[in-house]
Formats: structure tokens, sequence, C-alpha cells
């Protein structure tokens, strides 16, 4: 069957900016690491990644009332490209501040306009089918693009990947800003008024929303950010065999994914996301016993196990994500979504860079116990309800 235009666009947005994804912001975490960055100076990072992405989500929030879907992407890739250029000020005090500030603002221009036009998209009995098979376009796209970057960073060198990163950029820039028609958001989103500080700080619904919104936040950057930093040691710091890794457990586990993905809006939905909330819970106390002295193949099963059973909560916590924003307030419960996640980040990494400063960074040390203190507060995810509580 054909696909709309708008659905061609969509993809040709999402594909461009996976692999760009894939290419360097993928590797941001550890190519702080490399460049002798502590978990705290990471964490703060982190932290002002958050405030960042806030204050580009409330500009958002504005910007698409007035402003066609063509600039705000081109806008996306513009922000990425000031992003990557960032880097060749590398050493400078302003660099990791300002370096944040624009992660946080790409992020947010990214996934939102990403979120919101995937929203559209969804019908009233496939929300777990279809978030899976956009799931598996990103992560085949990003893991395209992350073998390209770890290839191109060890081999040739940063240079390089900010030349192909900007030609595609400035190509998928030029293709969206040509088309014949300007591209409109969604009307519903479009007539939504921005979202307020009163609505924001009063949002409460009888799902638990708000309380799952703010322990979300943090684990997304533990799973992007501190695992990715362990599984490029287990790689030896090499840029290309953190790629390899990446792709290889991605692989693995993948048509037993797609089996689940297709079934997953059948079957018992409580029942389904308790079993992949209590797997995420068990995944993050796994993490805490990986070591590169393990033997090979132990070694390897548990990073199986352990991405699976990331993957597999993220399809079932997006499921039940996106089937409440389409029985409740639609866009305004992904923002609403956003602003809760970003702000305990934003938090969150603030105090571990606090603590990680007093306790004189030992970063290994401390990777393992921020695993273990995730395993503790993982359970807490089985508040967020498919009914009101």
């Amino acid at each position: 069957m054909a696909l709309s235009r708008s659905t061609q666009l969509f993809y040709r947005f999402l594909g461009l900016h996976s692999f760009l994804i894939g290419l360097f912001p993928f590797f941001i975490p550890v190519f702080l690491w490399k460049h002798g960055y502590s978990l705290t100076q990471i964490s703060s990072f982190i932290a002002i990644t958050g405030a960042g992405f806030l204050l580009a989500l409330w500009l958002w929030d504005r910007m698409h009332k007035t402003l066609p879907l063509n600039t705000l992407i081109a806008t996306s890739f513009l922000v990425e490209s000031s992003l990557l250029a960032t880097i060749f000020m590398e050493g400078q005090p302003v660099f990791l501040p300002l370096f944040a500030l624009l992660n946080g603002a790409y992020n947010c221009f990214f996934w939102i306009t990403q979120r919101a036009l995937f929203f559209e998209t969804l019908g009233d009995e496939d929300t777990g089918r279809r978030f899976g098979n956009f799931q598996v376009v990103v992560v085949v796209i990003i893991k395209m693009g992350v073998l390209f970057g770890g290839l191109l960073l060890d081999k040739a060198g940063y240079l390089s990947v900010f030349l192909l990163s900007s030609l595609i950029g400035l190509l998928g820039m030029i293709s969206f800003f040509l088309l014949k028609e300007p591209m409109e958001l969604p009307a519903a989103l479009r007539q939504d008024a921005p979202l307020s500080l009163k609505t924001i700080l009063g949002f409460k619904d009888p799902y638990r929303s708000r309380p799952v919104f703010l322990l979300d936040g943090p684990f997304l950057f533990l799973e992007s950010y501190f695992w990715v930093i362990t599984l490029f040691l287990l790689a030896h710091e090499s840029f290309w065999k953190l790629g390899a890794l990446v792709i290889f457990l991605g692989a693995s586990f993948s048509a037993l994914f797609y089996i689940i993905k297709n079934r997953i809006d059948h079957m018992p939905a409580q029942r389904i996301y308790v079993v992949a909330a209590t797997g995420y819970c068990l995944s993050w106390f796994m993490r805490a016993t990986v070591d590169a002295d393990l033997p090979l193949g132990w070694l390897f099963a548990i990073l199986l196990v352990i991405t699976f059973c990331t993957s597999f909560f993220r399809l079932a916590f997006n499921k039940r994500f996106f089937d409440l924003a389409r029985e409740t307030s639609a866009h305004r419960y992904l923002f609403l979504k956003s602003y809760y996640s970003q702000f305990s980040i934003a938090l969150g990494f603030s105090l571990a860079a606090g603590v990680f400063a007093l306790s004189q960074d030992h970063s290994g040390e401390w990777l393992r116990f921020s695993y273990l203190g995730a395993g503790f507060f993982a359970p807490l995810f089985l508040l967020y309800r498919s009914r009101p509580a």
C-alpha cells in the first residue's frame, strides 16, 4: 500500500535525523569521557541538557502556532549543526554549558516534532504495533549511523563526522524547504494554546502520570549516557567497537522483539506492563554485575537480557503513554510528559553531580551504584495505570 505524502515526509524527517543521531549525538557521553571529563562533569552536562530542553520546548510550543512545519524541521537541522560546531570550542570554559544547552535544544526540536507527527499516525487499536514499527525503523537507521560514526571517529577523526553530518543536514534542510506545498502541523495541535506555568504545575490525573513522568526522566539518561559509558569501557574505549557491540546486541533479539510488537495490542495490557516493568527493574540490578572480567559468554548473555528487557519495557511503556495521550488531552499530554521529565533530569543530575563531586568521583564504582539505585526505584513505574486509580 502506498504511503501518504505526510507519512513519506515524516519518515524522511525521521530517517535523516536518526542517521545523524547515530553519527555523533549517540557518542556524546563517551566522547566526553574519552576527552577526560569526569562523571561529575558529565552529570552536570546532563542537567544543563534538561534545562536546555525545557527552554527549547517553551519556544517550540509558541513557534508551532504560526510557523509551518517546514520551518520547525529546518530549525532542527540548524540546531544539530550548531551542536556539532560547538565541539571545536572544546577546552574553552564556555564549551560544556553551551554544548549541553544546544544538546537539549536539539533533543527538543527532534523528539517533540517527531512525537507530534507520530501521534497523528495512530489508530484506535494499534498503538503497540505502530510504536514497535516506528522503533524498528529508528533503531535500524540509528545503528547504521552508529557504525559509520564509530568508524569515522576512530579512523578519521571528528572533522570527518562533522563534515558528513553537516552535508546531510544541509541536504535535509533544502529538501524540506523546496517542497511545493508547505507542511502543516495537525490542526488539533495548532489550535491548542501554549501550556502556561499554572497549567503545567497544576497537572494531575487519575493515571498517576505526573510521578511517573518525573521518574522516567533520569532513567532515560541512565540508559543513554551512563550505560553507554559502561559499554564503551567494555569495548576498550573504542568508538567503532562500541558501535559494533550495540549493533550486535540489537540484532540478536530482533526476531523475538518483532513477534512481540506485532502481538502486544492483543495481549492483556496490565499483565504485559507488569511483566515488562519487572524485567526492567531486574535489568538494572544486572547492569550492576557487568564487569569486563566475567567470562565472555556469560557477559554477552547478560548484555542481551538487559537489552531485551529495556526494549520490551520501552515498548510497553510507550504503548501505555500514547494510549493515554489519545484518550485524554492528546498533544498536551505529550508536552506535559516532556516538561516533567526534563525538569527531573535537570534536578536529578544536578544532585548527582554534587554527590559525585563530594565523593571525589570514583567513576567506575559510582556507575555501579547508580544502577543499583535505579533498580530500587524502577518498581515505581508500576504506579502508572491504564485505568483511573
